[in-house]
C-alpha cells in the first residue's frame, strides 16, 4: 500500500500544473537561448560571443534548475572558474589551436559542473567510473526529453483553443508537422528527376520575393537545435533523481581474487626496471658526464632529436599505463612483499623521470638549432605535465589512501587553463627573436602563422639588423593591419585583435614586393 501511495504521489506531481508551468518557462528560456546563439554564432567567428553565450546558458540553467542545486564550496562550483576563464579566452586571445581545444574542453567541463552541482553523479568525480556520468551528460540528457517541447506546445495550444486530445483538428496538426520535412525531401528529389517540375519549384520563391529562404531556413534550424538540446539537458537536471543504478555500473565489484597476483607484478617490474636502470645509467653518464651539450660526430641536431625524442615519449606513456594498472590492480601480500613492490614501482618512476628529462633536453637542443614552434613548445608543456603526474603517482605508491584520479583530473584542468593564459604565441615570438639575436636565424614565414597575440612582440623585428627580415615583417604587418581594419560585426570583437590594431596604428607600414618570398624554413 505504501509503494502504491508513493507511485500515485509521483504521478500527481508529474501532472501538477506547476510542473507544466516549469516546462513552459524552460521552453521559453531555451527558445530565447537558441535565438541568442543564432545571433552570436551563425555565420560569425566566435570571439566575445562565446563567453556571452556561456553566461546566458548558465543564467537559464541556474534559474530553471535552482530547486535541484546544492550550493556548496566544492569542486562542482569551483569548476565555474576554469569554465569562465576558458570561454573568456575566445575574447582575450586569438590562438586557433586553443580555440579548437577549448571548443571540446568547455562542454566537457560544463557537463561535469552541472552534473555535480545538481547531484546527478552516480560516482565520485575523481572515480574512473565518473566517465559514465559524462557519457550520460553528452549522449543521453540532450536527447532524452527532446520531444517534450512539442508536447508542451501542443498541450498549451489545445488548452487555449479548447481542442480535445482525440479531436480531428489536433490529428491534422500533428500530420502536418510530420509531413513538412518529408515534403521537403520529396520535392527536392522530384525536382532533380523532372525538369518541368524543377521549373515550377524554382518559380515558387518568386511568390516570396522579400523572404530570403536560404538564410531563414538554416538560421531557424540552428536556433531550434540549440533550443531543443538545451531544453532536454536542463530538464533532465530539473527532474527528481531516480534511484536506479546506471547502465555502466558493474554487477560485481572487483575483488581481491580477480586482481593481479603480487608475484607476477614483482617479476614484471624487476625485468622492466633492469632494462631501465641500464638505460638510466647511460643517460646520466651522457647528460651529466661528458655531455656539455655536444653531439656525437655522426649525428646532426635534427637526427638526434628525431631518433630519440618520440621514442622516449612513447616509452614514458607506456610506463605511465603500467604504473596505473599495477597500482590499481595488484593483489595485496605480506608486509615484506608490499614493500618490495613499492620500491620497484618507485624505481620505475625514477627511471621514467630520467627519460622525460632526456627527452626534454633533446627537444631543447632541437629548438636551439631550429627555433620554437607550437608543436615543440606544447611538447615541452606536455612533458612537464607528465612529470607532475609521475610525482603524484609516486606519492600514491607510498600513500595508498591518496585519490589518484582526483589529482589527475585537477591537474589536467589546471594545466589546460594555465596553457591557455600563458599566451604561447607571445612566448614563441620572443624566444625566436632572442634566438635570432644570438644566431642571426629566424623563420619569418612561421611567425606569420601565429595569432594576433604575437603582433605586439613581433614589431621589434621592424628594426632588425637584417633588412630582409625587417622587410618581410613589415610586409606581413602591413597585410595584417589592412585585414584588421576591415569592419567586423560586434559578435566577432576580439581583444587580441583590438590590441594588435592599436599597436599597428603607431607604425607607418608599407608593402615591398622585394621581400615577398624569402625565409629560412626549418619546420618539421
Amino acid at each position: 500500500m505504501e509503494d502504491l501511495s508513493m507511485t500515485n504521489k509521483v504521478k500527481n506531481r508529474n501532472n501538477h500544473p506547476f510542473v507544466h508551468n516549469r516546462s513552459s518557462i524552460l521552453l521559453l528560456c531555451t527558445v530565447l537561448l537558441g535565438i541568442l546563439a543564432n545571433i552570436l554564432f551563425f555565420d560569425q567567428f566566435p570571439a566575445v560571443s562565446y563567453p556571452i553565450f556561456v553566461i546566458a546558458f548558465y543564467c537559464v540553467f541556474l534559474w530553471n534548475a535552482r530547486d535541484e542545486l546544492h550550493i556548496k564550496v566544492d569542486i562542482g562550483w569551483i569548476l565555474l572558474i576554469p569554465i569562465f576563464l576558458l570561454s573568456l579566452s575566445y575574447f582575450v586571445f586569438s590562438n586557433l589551436i586553443f580555440y579548437a581545444l577549448n571548443f571540446m574542453a568547455i562542454p566537457v567541463l560544463i557537463v561535469m559542473q552541472t552534473t555535480l552541482a545538481t547531484r546527478r553523479a552516480n560516482e565520485k568525480w575523481y572515480s574512473i567510473k565518473f566517465i559514465g556520468d559524462l557519457f550520460l551528460g553528452f549522449f543521453y540528457r540532450p536527447f532524452a526529453f527532446i520531444a517534450l517541447p512539442f508536447r508542451v506546445v501542443i498541450k498549451q495550444t489545445t488548452t487555449r483553443v479548447g481542442i480535445r486530445k482525440d479531436s480531428t483538428l489536433l490529428k491534422v496538426m500533428i500530420g502536418v508537422l510530420v509531413a513538412v520535412p518529408l515534403l521537403i525531401l520529396i520535392v527536392s528529389l522530384l525536382a532533380s528527376a523532372d525538369q518541368v517540375f524543377s521549373y515550377l519549384v524554382d518559380r515558387i520563391p518568386n511568390l516570396f520575393v522579400n523572404i530570403n529562404l536560404d538564410t531563414i531556413v538554416p538560421r531557424t534550424l540552428f536556433a531550434a537545435i540549440i533550443a531543443l538540446l538545451s531544453f532536454s539537458y536542463i530538464w533532465s537536471m530539473m527532474k527528481p533523481k531516480t534511484s536506479s543504478a546506471p547502465f555502466w555500473r558493474m554487477s560485481e565489484p572487483m575483488t581481491m581474487n580477480n586482481r593481479v597476483d603480487h608475484v607476477i607484478v614483482v617479476t614484471i617490474l624487476s625485468l622492466i626496471n633492469a632494462i631501465y636502470v641500464l638505460f638510466t645509467l647511460i643517460q646520466f653518464s651522457y647528460l651529466f658526464g661528458s655531455f656539455s651539450f655536444a653531439l656525437p660526430a655522426h649525428f646532426t641536431y635534427a637526427e638526434y632529436a628525431r631518433r630519440g625524442f618520440f621514442e622516449l615519449v612513447v616509452v614514458t606513456l607506456i610506463n605511465f599505463s603500467i604504473l596505473l594498472v599495477i597500482v590499481s590492480c595488484t593483489k595485496k601480500g605480506g608486509k615484506k612483499i608490499n614493500k618490495t613492490i613499492q620500491l620497484l614501482e618507485s624505481l620505475l618512476v625514477f627511471c621514467t623521470l630520467v627519460m622525460l628529462l632526456s627527452a626534454f633536453v633533446r627537444m631543447f637542443l632541437y629548438e636551439q638549432m631550429y627555433g620554437y614552434t607550437y608543436l615543440r613548445v606544447l611538447t615541452h608543456a606536455f612533458m612537464i605535465f607528465l612529470f607532475g603526474l609521475f610525482i603524484v603517482t609516486l606519492c600514491r605508491i607510498w600513500k595508498e589512501n591518496l585519490r589518484l584520479y582526483k589529482f589527475y583530473l585537477l591537474a589536467a584542468i589546471a594545466a589546460l587553463v594555465i596553457i591557455n593564459y600563458m599566451n604561447i604565441d607571445v612566448l614563441i615570438t620572443k624566444w625566436n627573436i632572442d634566438r635570432y639575436e644570438q644566431t642571426g636565424k629566424i623563420d619569418v614565414n612561421y611567425l606569420a602563422t601565429l595569432s594576433d597575440d604575437a603582433i605586439p612582440a613581433m614589431t621589434v623585428l621592424l628594426s632588425a639588423k637584417d633588412d630582409t627580415v625587417a622587410g618581410q615583417i613589415e610586409n606581413y604587418l602591413f597585410e595584417r593591419k589592412r585585414e584588421l581594419t576591415k569592419k567586423r560585426s560586434w559578435q566577432s570583437f576580439n581583444l587580441s585583435q583590438y590590441r594588435a590594431m592599436r599597436v599597428l596604428d603607431r607604425y607607418e607600414l608599407s608593402y615591398n614586393a622585394r621581400y615577398a618570398h624569402s625565409s629560412e624554413s626549418d619546420q618539421y
